[in-house]
């Protein structure tokens, strides 16, 4: 009796371990490590697809009366006209030599430029007929002062020269120039009208030759155009670098309008902003043809690029998700390490990881700009294709988890502080009215715009726009 009780117990031992045992086992087998392989996204960098718009640049400029009094002062001093021989200008037996005697006065009427030019004369002439009824036949000296009116036509050439075509407009003796005989000053208003206005057209090309030699525009706009090829430092702090690669020069014809001389000035250039160490160029000392148009843009657009290098991307990530542990139920994910690196449009999310699983995954992410916080994010983080396939058969636990949602909240590379750095020293820049030659610049930024962002092999390349006005005005003092 006793065996048969010990027999049916043992049976019901062995039916116990039959059922609880494979339930056992499969508790163990689904809380132990498991170990996935994952095939690696190829690393993949494309050919470049975005090439920086150029900038059109407007530059309105702006000649008041006043200032371009001073210059025109400044400029035509001493002697403006010399005719040193009797027997120039079909033998017509003068000579005269005409200087600035006092300050010469200037205005605008369309697109002329109108003065007046008090001049102090000196007369030579070779009589040698009857002259009033008397008989000159000597050379006399005569001297004079008299206000010339000029009218002067302002071209800017192809090849960026300046030429001047300047017309007599009239003239007012301001003294009746004499000539002295027999002991007497005599007087001589009709053959002083008849010499000076022989001599207007003479004089007024000596102003032109004068403007020609006093303002070399070409020569200024081409060392203008060769400077500007050059990196400029406009943050020493933060070692920010500008950039601009110039490619047009278009101008609108001058025009004089309520005291001021205007015009505006067209730039197609490339301009880039750089971070770190100055920037290799090549300065293409050439100016290309000047292009002559009705209409310009009132504002200017800068495209701006950033690199934000992958080192740098990479060692955030790893400050920021290095060692953090994820639970999720019973399961658990601890981060080993992480690496960013580039495949076409998307980042590739490296991510060695042990705990429940073991291996290495991935995820495949956009980076976009967000213009609220002004940063960098991974937008649509997911797992990649290859990671899934393995995942669902192992570990569609991951799928739940909040690992991507975690990633997505940490792997945000801020830009904010180069970005507003870059718009203040810009505007800064343009605000601090520097001064060129006789010119002075003047601009403010409007705002600033995201454009596109672009992987490349060693940066994160992330495009703006910097909108905003600039002004160039004549400036003497």
């Amino acid at each position: 009796m006793y065996l048969c009780f010990m027999h049916v117990k043992l049976l019901r031992m062995k039916l116990m371990l039959k059922l609880v045992l494979p339930a056992f086992l499969l508790v163990l087998a689904t809380s132990a490590c498991r170990t996935i392989k994952v095939e690696k996204p190829t690393e993949r960098y494309d050919a470049p697809e975005y090439h920086p718009q150029y900038s059109n640049i407007t530059v309105p400029m702006e000649v008041n009366r006043v200032q371009l009094k001073k210059l025109v002062n400044k400029r035509l001093t001493g002697q403006l006209y010399a005719d040193t021989s009797f027997d120039d200008n079909d033998r017509d037996n003068l000579m005269l030599f005409a200087s600035r005697m006092d300050s010469i006065d200037v205005g605008f009427e369309n697109n002329f430029v109108t003065y007046r030019v008090p001049l102090k004369i000196y007369l030579r002439k070779r009589i040698g007929v009857q002259v009033l009824g008397m008989n000159l036949g000597d050379i006399r000296d005569a001297d004079a002062a008299v206000a010339l009116k000029f009218k002067t036509k302002l071209n800017i050439n192809r090849d960026c020269s300046l030429s001047t075509v300047t017309l007599p407009d009239g003239y007012d003796w301001i003294s009746m120039p004499t000539v002295s005989f027999a002991g007497f000053n005599l007087p001589l208003p009709l053959i002083s009208d008849i010499l000076l206005k022989g001599s207007l057209g003479d004089v007024a090309k000596g102003i032109d030759k004068s403007v020609k030699s006093a303002v070399d525009l070409r020569k200024i706009v081409r060392e203008a155009w060769t400077s500007m090829q050059k990196p400029v430092l406009i943050s020493a702090a933060d070692s920010l670098w500008l950039k601009l690669s110039p490619a047009e020069l278009s101008l609108m014809p001058i025009q004089g309008k309520g005291g001021n001389m205007l015009s505006s000035l067209g730039l197609k250039a490339l301009v880039e902003l750089y971070y770190g160490r100055e920037p290799a160029c090549t300065v293409n000392p050439e100016l290309p043809p000047l292009k002559i148009t009705s209409a310009l843009p009132e504002q200017f657009n800068i495209n701006l690029s950033l690199d934000i290098p992958l080192s740098y991307i990479n060692s955030l990530a790893r400050t920021s998700m290095r060692g953090y542990t994820m639970s999720y139920g019973r399961y658990k994910v601890i981060v080993n390490d992480i690496t960013i690196y580039g495949q076409g449009d998307k980042l590739i999310v490296e991510l060695p990881v042990d705990g429940t699983v073991k291996g290495t995954i991935y995820l495949a992410g956009a980076p976009v700009f967000n213009k609220d916080s002004l940063t960098i994010e991974l937008s649509d983080l997911d797992f990649s294709v290859a990671t899934k396939n393995v995942a669902v058969k192992t570990a569609s636990w991951l799928f739940h988890s909040p690992l991507v949602q975690k990633l997505r909240s940490r792997l945000v590379f801020p830009v904010g502080e180069q970005l507003r750095t870059a718009r203040s020293e810009v505007a800064a820049t343009l605000k601090e009215n520097r001064s060129v030659e006789n010119f002075r610049i003047s601009g403010q930024v409007d705002r600033l715009e995201p454009d596109k962002i672009q992987i490349t092999p060693a940066s994160v390349k992330a495009y703006f726009i910097l909108v905003g006005k600039v002004k160039v005005v004549l400036n003497c003092d």
